[in-house]
């Protein structure tokens, strides 16, 4: 059975699926072990110290594409 995505899980899909990139280069822009961050997609698994690196990473790459 799938586990369903949390509100963190549909935006990190959304910001590859905009942005035509993975979620491993996600976590590997951002610092973070991908494992870890699979995992605060899906459940209740903590993420207070991965998902803001995670958003900050976002909105940086988000801040350079808008640039290029």
């Amino acid at each position: 059975m799938r586990r369903p995505k949390t509100e963190f899980g549909i935006e990190l899909k959304v910001f590859c699926a905009k942005h035509g990139i993975t979620i491993q280069q996600v976590a590997e822009g951002a610092g973070v072990n991908y494992p870890t961050l699979l995992a605060c997609t899906v459940d209740r698994s903590p993420g207070y110290e991965l998902i803001p690196k995670v958003k900050e990473y976002m909105a940086t790459y988000e801040g350079r594409a808008g640039n290029a």
